[in-house]
């Protein structure tokens, strides 16, 4: 597949061209649970643009495509920082690190999402994912349709500032084009290409797309910082050693039933010849 070898790619620049941060810093803010620093090797400002109907999604391993899933109805359908609710609704733990004494992610996330605001359009009360619809329906051609995670005014009570922080949406004749923007990336675990954040922004291009009237359009997916991390760097090397399985090709299936965003549920999807590599790797996070 296209996107194997895009990841493949993107992985050797980034462990031969990439900046060594112990050469540049003694400290970072990430560590791993032993309280150790975790170091990686970056680059900035890479994006990949991926073309019109290709599901983001590697071969090379085995990605948690229903995690991904569960992940963005969790912050953009149930607009939840409730670490909780994504437990024991969609049963993944993986926010469980960085929880607060509230068992919430504080004012990261689906905090972010829930907030009402004065829409600049209707001048009535709005949330950013309800703007975003009401306008592709209404207004087209808007051409400030963004939802932001990043707001400065909270920073200091999130848990965690988003990752993946920005979608902004342009309308092309019939069809919706979305840019993520994402601050960093932890390239083995999450932001590669083809790896869990491409997938699941490519899934709410799809959601948005359904409950709109649009096809979807482009996909481009930028990020400012794409590291790896020095402790994942042999797993990296013994993922792009692999060849492409070319009897892999995903397609995803959404439940057309489906017309109003509030009412998806993560059993209206489903992912049909994807066929991935079965190894198991044991991927420590750095928090």
């Amino acid at each position: 597949m296209r996107v194997d070898e895009i990841y493949i790619d993107m992985a050797a620049d980034i462990l031969e061209n990439g900046v060594d941060e112990q050469d540049v810093s003694s400290k970072v803010r990430a560590v791993w649970n032993d309280g150790k620093s975790a170091y990686t090797k970056y680059l900035t400002q890479k994006f990949v643009e991926y073309k019109e109907g290709e599901v983001p999604i590697i071969s090379l391993r085995k990605i948690a495509w229903k995690s991904a899933i569960k992940e963005i109805l969790w912050i953009y359908k149930d607009k939840s920082n409730d670490v909780n609710v994504f437990n024991e609704k969609y049963n993944v733990k993986y926010w469980d690190s960085w929880k607060d004494q509230n068992s919430t992610l504080g004012k990261a996330y689906g905090y972010q999402t829930a907030k009402k605001f004065i829409s600049p359009e209707t001048k009535k009360p709005v949330d950013q994912v309800e703007r975003l619809i009401e306008q592709l329906k209404t207004n087209p051609l808007n051409r400030r349709l963004i939802i932001n995670l990043y707001d400065v005014d909270d920073l200091s009570e999130m848990t965690l500032i988003p990752c993946a922080f920005m979608t902004l949406w342009t309308v092309r004749e019939d069809k919706l084009d979305l840019t993520l923007i994402q601050r960093s990336g932890d390239f083995l675990a999450a932001a590669a290409p083809g790896n869990i954040n491409a997938f699941q922004y490519y899934v709410l291009l799809r959601m948005i797309c359904q409950v709109t009237g649009f096809k979807p359009g482009k996909f481009t997916h930028f990020i400012q910082n794409i590291h790896i991390y020095k402790k994942h760097i042999p797993i990296v090397k013994k993922i792009i050693e692999k060849e492409e399985k070319k009897d892999s090709k995903p397609i995803l299936k959404i439940n057309p039933e489906v017309k109003r965003f509030e009412d998806f549920d993560v059993d209206d999807f489903e992912l049909i010849g994807y066929k991935p590599y079965e190894d198991k790797y044991s991927i420590d996070i750095a928090i």
